[in-house]
């Protein structure tokens, strides 16, 4: 868990809302507690997923955000991902090929090889 003497992370204060307190079961002042000073005790894995978020808007690195938070960084990683980009359409060369790979991997679990021998 952070220090509570410790710098924040940010370098500015972030407000996480000024007019709620709870959204959707989620305690804002914790989220911005955590977000600011130290993460208070018994926050929510939902709270700690907004707080990663709120940093990661702010531009603090996913390193930086689970040693702040106190959680491994593989739980911090899909928390703060943005939206990837649309897998390649069929018909064209990339969509082959993304056809290809799972075809591959089937190969190869059946017969050790993922090349396909003539017949």
């Amino acid at each position: 868990m952070s220090d509570p003497t410790s710098r924040p992370v940010l370098d500015s204060y972030v407000h996480v809302s000024t007019t709620e307190t709870y959204r959707g079961g989620v305690d804002l002042i914790a989220v911005e507690r955590a977000v600011n000073e130290a993460p208070p005790a018994g926050m929510t894995a939902e709270e700690k997923a907004m707080a990663a978020r709120v940093l990661a808007d702010h531009g603090a690195a996913p390193s930086v955000i689970a040693r702040h938070l106190g959680l491994p960084r593989q739980v911090i990683r899909p928390a703060v991902a943005k939206p990837g980009r649309e897998p390649s359409a069929c018909g064209t060369n990339a969509g082959y090929r993304r056809h290809l790979r799972p075809a591959a991997a089937r190969r190869y679990c059946r017969t050790g090889s993922s090349t396909e021998v003539a017949a």
